[in-house]
């Protein structure tokens, strides 16, 4: 065994010592002859000047102008290709009809002022208008518990432990798994809650011993438990991250101040976790309102009423049309964005006690 280690450590010695003796002329070739070619190419297009000019700047500009470049293809791409889109998408969800005309393509009908598919949305469709309330009570129960539950576990897998590696490796495979129909058809299949629950065991047990509003919140917890946590992969990855840049240092002044774990966590862990928070409840709101299995997305794309059609509201141009479909892709918009600024908002009165 000892011979064998020998040498593979020969091996990689050799490798070293022949990377070493081709980096060595490579690097001197650049040196001489192409960073004068570089130079002169900088100084007449006068971006040499421009460079001059930046390294002038405080910091704080240097990095907002490194900023600005950082996400301009993003910018070009949101102005060139998003915004029109986005008006486009407005301005369908505000007229009468958007249909197809032969020869002239599709076209939009009605004054936007009107609110045509708004109106009808709230007034003449009481299933749709049903499946939005549940959408938004939905989301608004899943959001904390991912988050909270994620939390959790980044916490446990930030611990000394054996494999804890592998572990964190499985509990990011759902995220890979959830991609495509593969979330439909484990509902359907119903791999998504639990057997107690979906036999009425845990809900019935609540209902004789807590209110009733108390006994339909933990049930319809219990029921998402699954889906929980095939969601909080990438939420665990975020608080890891922030939990290993955390100074040790502070901690152990902590505790020899005689600070308990609860201390700790409250004092120390959480309040340096707030603004992951923020990344973490925008992440998980619209990754979750989009999701296959939503109440809204299902009668876009699958079923338009309460008889089960098949027929979503965007192919069923002669009940529904587009206009119908974008007007509730922005109801849907409109739930994340309350979402999304009610538990932020929570967060923010909530922390006020660390600042």
């Amino acid at each position: 065994m000892k011979k064998i280690i020998n040498n593979i450590v020969s091996i990689l010695l050799k490798v070293k010592l022949f990377l070493v003796k081709i980096w060595t002329p490579i690097k001197t070739f650049f040196k001489k002859k192409v960073n004068p070619i570089i130079l002169i190419i900088l100084k007449y297009t006068g971006l040499l000047w421009v460079k001059k000019q930046l390294n002038r700047l405080p910091n704080k500009i240097k990095k907002a102008i490194y900023g600005i470049l950082f996400i301009l293809p993003w910018l070009i791409g949101m102005i060139a290709i998003g915004i029109p889109i986005l008006a486009k998408s407005i301005r369908m969800a505000l007229s009468d009809k958007y249909y197809y005309i032969v020869n002239q393509g599709w076209q939009i009908t009605g004054n936007w002022y009107d609110f045509t598919q708004f109106k009808r949305i709230f007034s003449d469709e009481p299933y749709h208008l049903t499946q939005i309330l549940d959408t938004l009570k939905d989301v608004s129960l899943v959001v904390p518990l991912v988050v909270i539950f994620a939390l959790i576990l980044a916490l446990m897998l930030n611990q000394k432990l054996k494999g804890r590696a592998i572990f964190r490796t499985i509990f990011f495979i759902p995220v890979i798994l959830l991609s495509g129909n593969m979330l439909a058809n484990f509902q359907s299949n119903g791999l998504l809650t639990v057997p107690a629950i979906a036999n009425g065991t845990i809900t019935s047990f609540l209902t004789d011993y807590f209110p009733a509003i108390f006994s339909e919140i933990v049930a319809q917890a219990f029921e998402k438990i699954v889906l929980i946590l095939w969601l909080s992969g990438v939420q665990i990855l975020i608080f890891l991250a922030g939990l290993q840049k955390m100074d040790a240092s502070t901690y152990e002044a902590a505790e020899i101040d005689g600070a308990s774990m609860w201390e700790l966590f409250w004092k120390i862990t959480l309040p340096a976790l707030i603004p992951l928070m923020y990344i973490n409840i925008i992440y998980t709101t619209i990754v979750y309102s989009n999701l296959s299995n939503n109440a809204i997305v299902s009668i876009i794309n699958s079923s338009s009423d309460a008889s089960g059609s098949l027929a979503g509201t965007l192919a069923d141009e002669v009940n529904y049309g587009r206009a119908y479909s974008a007007a509730l892709s922005w109801i849907l918009f409109a739930i994340e964005l309350t979402v999304i600024g009610g538990y932020t908002l929570v967060i923010k009165l909530a922390s006020r006690r660390y600042e």
